[in-house]
């Protein structure tokens, strides 16, 4: 089976909620045009659509294969598709050193290597600091769906937007085993437009501002 995947989808998470009512009344709300521009310059900014595949080269062990990491499932599709390429290595104290195989980016797989600073929510909720990712697709802003009503956190007034997106995945992304091997990267292709993310907005300076993870 393949493990579970550490998606780095620029922050956003996938909310599957029943529509609830949009916020009542009252002196402090965002508008609905407010909430479109900073969704809109969130996903601008951090709309990349990743998989946590932070560093490279990457070594697939026996061991991986048996236990049938995402690695070891997913790196010799990507291979096949042109994006890494495997080399024997030896490993230290291993019965089968010329199993092992070490994968690097190739050329075409450099294009979709995003160097950006950034912090994510990986394994746990936990942030996640990284310079680095292989990114699948872009998302953008279809449409804001609805809010939570605005409530005082650490000192600034904040909300959950929900939101539906379009997406711009890579060409290579329509493979059927790409698809297979990258499970939530193919439910939020086929789920373009009815998928509900979210994103944190706090008011600052008077401004409607995304919030971003922080360590």
């Amino acid at each position: 089976m393949i493990s579970k995947i550490q998606m780095t989808a620029a922050g956003v998470a996938v909310l599957l909620l029943s529509m609830s009512d949009p916020l009542q009344a009252g002196a402090a709300q965002p508008s609905r045009q407010e909430l479109t521009s900073a969704v809109t310059r969130y996903l601008a900014d951090h709309g990349d659509l990743c998989v946590g595949k932070f560093t490279w080269p990457r070594v697939v062990t026996p061991e991986d294969r048996l236990a049938a990491t995402s690695d070891a499932v997913q790196l010799p599709i990507l291979e096949r598709l042109g994006l890494v390429k495997s080399t024997d290595v030896s490993l230290p104290d291993s019965a089968a050193p010329e199993s092992a195989k070490r994968y690097s980016l190739t050329d075409k797989g450099r294009r979709y290597y995003l160097k950006k600073k950034r912090i994510t929510v990986g394994a746990h909720d936990l942030p996640v600091e990284h310079d680095e990712d292989l990114c699948v697709a872009r998302l953008s802003l279809d449409e804001v769906v609805k809010w939570s009503p605005p409530e005082q956190v650490h000192g600034h007034l904040a909300t959950v937007v929900r939101y539906t997106y379009h997406i711009k995945a890579a060409d290579w992304m329509t493979d059927p085993q790409a698809r297979q091997v990258f499970p939530v990267v193919d439910r939020i292709i086929r789920d373009e437009g009815n998928l509900l993310m979210s994103v944190t907005v706090r008011l600052e300076d008077g401004k409607w501002q995304p919030v971003l993870p922080t360590l």
